[in-house]
């Protein structure tokens, strides 16, 4: 039997699995904190701690592990293997990852943005019916990954997609659909630091400025996603990310406001659904990824 490997890298959190070649699941690290390491040396350490430790733990033989498939937060230079200037994770800007790692652990390794293999996986495991397939993931930033006849959509530089980088009225897009702004409207309602989460829990206890900050962020989002639906005509719209568990806190203010930009949504059926597997998706789609480029 043959086996896939997946990292997935994201702004706070990483870790890794270890997958059949029909791409079920076997084993899965805990996620672990990017914030407990002081240094890009030591995270990767951790990281590649997490690879053997499956590896050991599965009693499997490296030959038999036909690659590493590696998702991280954007911009990226794939085809190189290479993590280039990402806000969102600072710690690896310039680094080539794929070297590194191969070098590591002697596997052969590959990287791709984390919101087209969560498009690519949510395509296989939950919509291989439909055509187009934009994933949405809402966490430390807002990343965007599109699939087109189950194939990933990387444009003509293995770059496209970045909409989270992209000027606003209100500065980079992503400030304002992420969990950046929960946190800092949570601190000017409060007068205190809140995770998204209690601010998730006090939105279902029907605490008005709750509300307010979700109806905020679901306006906001669904003018950014108003954008992308008038250029693109997607038929499903799935959403990962941490922020994709409080999508009833946001969904209602995010649909009205598609409704107001979008042709193609009032007339179509057009699927915006948080996704089941969350980020085990971004990992079936690294594993995915691999068996693509080891074809």
């Amino acid at each position: 039997m043959k086996f896939f490997l997946a990292i997935d890298i994201g702004g706070t959190t990483f870790n890794a699995g270890l997958f059949t070649q029909s791409f079920n699941q076997i084993a899965l690290s805990d996620k672990d904190k990017i914030r407990n390491y002081k240094d890009r040396d030591e995270i990767v350490d951790a990281i590649v701690n997490q690879v053997s430790t499956l590896i050991i733990d599965s009693d499997i033989n490296k030959t038999d592990i036909i690659g590493l498939g590696i998702a991280s937060p954007g911009p990226l230079d794939p085809k190189k293997g290479i993590i280039l200037n990402t806000p969102n994770l600072q710690v690896f800007q310039s680094y080539s990852i794929c070297n590194d790692f191969a070098r590591r652990l002697k596997i052969s390794t590959f990287l791709e943005n984390d919101a087209n293999l969560f498009a690519l996986g949510e395509w296989y495991t939950e919509y291989r019916k439909n055509n187009v397939i934009l994933g949405l993931t809402l966490g430390t930033g807002l990343g965007f990954g599109l699939t087109i006849n189950g194939e990933m959509f990387t444009g003509g530089n293995g770059m496209a997609m970045e909409y989270g980088l992209s000027p606003f009225e209100w500065g980079m897009c992503e400030k304002n659909v992420s969990i950046r702004y929960i946190r800092s409207r949570a601190k000017e309602l409060y007068g205190k630091e809140l995770s998204p989460r209690i601010v998730e829990d006090f939105w279902y206890n029907g605490d008005p400025k709750a509300i307010k900050i979700y109806n905020e962020f679901g306006e906001y989002l669904g003018i950014v996603l108003s954008h992308v639906i008038n250029m693109i005509d997607p038929q499903v719209i799935t959403v990962g990310g941490g922020l994709s568990k409080a999508f009833e806190c946001f969904e209602k203010a995010m649909i009205m406001k598609i409704k107001e930009h979008c042709p193609s949504f009032n007339q179509n059926k057009i699927i915006i659904s948080p996704s089941k597997l969350r980020e085990l998706s971004t990992m079936v789609g690294a594993c995915i990824m691999v068996e693509n480029n080891h074809k």
